[in-house]
This record gives C-alpha cells, structure tokens and sequence, in this order.
C-alpha cells in the first residue's frame, strides 16, 4: 500500500473517531398532552399538545410546540430501579417532577425553580 494511500485511510479513519460522539448521544423524547396549566421548571404551560426532548446526560431539557421550542428546563439524571412499562411525565399538583422513559432505568429530574445553565 502507497504512503498517500496508507495517509488518506488514516485521516478518514480519523475523521470518523471524532464523529463518534454526535452519533453516539441519545436522544429521548416523548409526546405530553397537557390538560391543565402546569409547570415544569420555572416555566408556565398552557394546555396543549407538545415534546419533550432531552439528550442523555445533558442538563437540560426542551419543551417543543409545534416545532418551537417552549421552553427549556434544568434538569438532571436519575437511576430507577426497574424500568417502566410505559413512557411517564410524573406530576404533582399540576408541577412536572419527572419524566420515566419506558424500558430505560434512566429517568429525568427536573430541577424546579431554577435558571438553566447558559
């Protein structure tokens, strides 16, 4: 093999090793249906269709209506001990405290009242 032909197969295999990462990160996301104003965060949601999205391990997540971002929230992961049956936005008196994913132990916090990390 020629020296520019080994070069070249190196800087692609190259390339492809530091793109790894985007390929790698997870995103979760799940339908919510609001049927009362609720809060999730500091943020006010009016009833509603809308996403919630979040990539595995970030700390935050974003709130999507139609395509529009509605809000983004502060947040942190969390470990269940068994993995839910179904897909669940937690929520106590109309406040989101957490978000289960179904067939994942890993889950979403949602860090209340606080400002998300710019």
């Amino acid at each position: 093999m020629s020296r520019g032909v080994r070069s070249c197969i190196f800087s692609a295999v190259a390339v492809l090793a530091l793109a790894v990462p985007s390929w790698a990160a997870h995103r979760d996301t799940t339908q919510w249906t609001v049927i009362d104003t609720s809060t999730i965060g500091s943020s006010t949601i009016r009833p509603g269709e809308y996403q919630i999205r979040a990539e595995e391990g970030a700390n935050q997540l974003e709130v999507v209506k139609e395509g529009n971002v509605v809000a983004t929230v502060p947040c942190h992961w969390i470990h269940l001990d068994q993995k839910p049956e179904y897909t669940e936005v937690v929520i106590n008196s109309n406040s989101v405290d957490e978000v289960h994913f179904a067939g994942r132990t890993e889950a979403i916090k949602i860090d209340s009242g606080m400002a998300p990390a710019q």
